[in-house]
């Protein structure tokens, strides 16, 4: 009952986020930590499983679509339901906009030895009904702290990654390199406009 009342907060709060678009401040405003990331970095050349269970290469995977990024578990009944409501209605703001680029969305457990493909599938199934173009990845434990530095320069162990959730989202341009990072829970506006950006 405890975890179904989270759920529901943190859908209200998305509510809100979603009402906020257009208006008051952009938390992806340009200075040394949210914002653009120069020089831009490489995506970590690293392996992931799917959540239909397929083996995949997250550079190689990000390659020739702007990508939009965030980490989340699905033991997690606090900040990634709003998370999950964040990415379903940045896609639904993107609708029918002409993009030169293809875009996709990665959503990456931070939990690897609670996670599995068929858990990463029903949290995106919980969003409704996720598009082909959002994927959540599962990557090896021993990869954690290499692909969390590689988001946000953070030195910490695998064993710390869930302490240490980050609720920013972190977008690649189509050369697999990461451009621009948010501050903490993006408005569904700022993601929208990243990716827009990016994606041309």
């Amino acid at each position: 009952m405890m975890q179904r009342r989270k759920c529901l907060k943190a859908l209200t709060l998305i509510g809100g986020l979603g009402s906020a678009l257009g208006s008051g401040p952009s938390t992806a405003q340009i200075h040394t930590g949210p914002g653009p990331v120069t020089p831009p970095l490489p995506a970590p050349d690293l392996p992931f499983t799917d959540h239909l269970g397929r083996p995949q290469n997250l550079r190689q995977w990000m390659s020739g679509q702007v990508t939009a990024v965030q980490t989340i578990f699905t033991g997690c009944s606090s900040v990634c339901p709003i998370q999950g409501a964040l990415f379903a209605a940045a896609q639904r703001q993107l609708a029918g906009q002409a993009l030169r680029q293809p875009t996709r969305w990665l959503s990456i457990s931070i939990d690897p030895l609670g996670d599995t493909p068929e858990l990463l599938r029903a949290w995106l199934q919980r969003t409704g009904t996720p598009p082909a173009a959002w994927v959540a990845a599962l990557p090896r434990l021993s990869d954690v702290d290499r692909l969390r530095r590689g988001l946000d320069g953070i030195n910490a162990t695998a064993a710390q990654a869930l302490d240490a959730h980050s609720d920013k989202v972190y977008f690649f341009d189509a050369q697999a390199q990461l451009r621009w990072r948010t501050a903490s829970l993006p408005t569904v506006a700022d993601v929208a406009r990243v990716v827009a950006h990016l994606a041309g």
